[in-house]
């Protein structure tokens, strides 16, 4: 079922990849990276205030000869199908396969991830990495698991976000010291290079982190919003997504690690993004999937209690009916497609 969902998204794309006509400033900046990194400074651009992964991904690309673009918008289509099928597999494993297909197909279908995944923003690439290194947590991989959040903090900076919160997992609920040491090696091995990069080039290992700080602080003032923007833009999204809060209630109060893991994530996310002034909803992808997840979780938990065959068809038809909704009310996607 997981592969006809991610089948049909592959459809979906794949019939609209040549609306994406315009690249946009950041994804350029990447290209250019690429460029930059591959000629050894002959072509393309640097913005020391960049994670590098991505780029180094479109240069290759470039380097070969291949039409980086095209090349570009497929190779992040493939991530984000692959960020659906990742979904699926660690809603399996915390939850069941109901929650874990339902979670899925509101990711796939989701007007804010569908819209970006082509847009070549490292917001899904990065989101991936980190869903691979929650997975490779929950299976007790722990060194692995360290080393591909390293992976998608090096391709998207705010996914520091979630090795704090495996931190403070390990931290509040774990006396592993062990486990935890494996985690922090395998992040720094990933890292560690970057930092060695950053001295060598700028005699400063941390310029890009206090750049980007100081260029987020200091730019992107047309997109200041207040405090009640991702509150009402997610209804939008998909009106039920309040449901999420159920979810993460209850997940709260069970005694399982690898879901307060999640819940966590989700939290300090919801709290930064909330506490900044620059607003988009292209920001929140990286917490879509576990959004979609406690979501679905609460749905069906709430769903199993209607004992009345006609309540519980109702209540099935508007969890379809917020699915068709969202595909046509989202008035931030709306308004990227005119104005980038």
């Amino acid at each position: 079922k997981i592969y006809i969902v991610i089948l049909l998204f592959f459809l979906a794309k794949s019939l609209t990849i040549y609306n994406y006509k315009t690249v946009w400033w950041d994804s350029a900046v990447y290209i250019g990276m690429g460029k930059y990194m591959y000629s050894l400074g002959q072509a393309g651009l640097w913005e020391n205030s960049r994670p590098i992964v991505w780029p180094l991904m479109l240069g290759f690309f470039w380097k070969i000869g291949a039409d980086v673009l095209l090349v570009g918008r497929v190779i992040e289509i493939v991530f984000g199908g692959l960020c659906i099928l990742l979904t699926y597999i660690i809603g399996k494993r915390l939850f069941n396969e109901k929650i874990a297909l339902l979670s899925s197909i509101f990711l796939a279908l989701s007007p804010t991830f569908f819209f970006f995944d082509g847009v070549m923003l490292t917001e899904i690439v990065s989101t991936f990495f980190a869903l691979v290194a929650i997975y490779l947590f929950i299976d007790k991989k722990y060194f692995l698991s360290g080393a591909l959040i390293g992976v998608s903090f090096m391709t998207r900076f705010l996914q520091l976000i979630v090795f704090i919160s495996v931190l403070i997992i390990f931290l509040m609920y774990k006396n592993k010291p062990k486990y935890l040491k494996k985690i922090i090696m395998g992040f720094l091995i990933a890292v560690i290079p970057f930092l060695i990069f950053n001295h060598i080039l700028y005699n400063n290992a941390l310029l890009p982190f206090s750049e980007q700080i100081f260029l987020s602080r200091n730019s992107g003032w047309f997109n200041y919003q207040p405090i009640s923007y991702y509150f009402t833009e997610l209804f939008k999204e998909n009106f039920l997504y309040l449901f999420s809060v159920l979810g993460i209630i209850l997940v709260l109060k069970r005694n399982d690690l690898n879901k307060k893991l999640i819940a966590i994530i989700f939290l300090i996310f919801s709290i930064f993004f909330n506490s900044i002034q620059q607003k988009e909803i292209r920001f929140l992808i990286v917490l879509l999937p576990y959004m979609y997840l406690f979501m679905s979780f609460s749905l069906l938990h709430f769903l199993n209690y209607l004992k009345n065959k006609f309540i519980r068809t109702l209540f099935l038809t508007v969890m379809i009916f917020s699915i068709v909704v969202s595909l046509n009310t989202n008035d931030s996607v709306k308004s990227y497609k005119g104005s980038k």
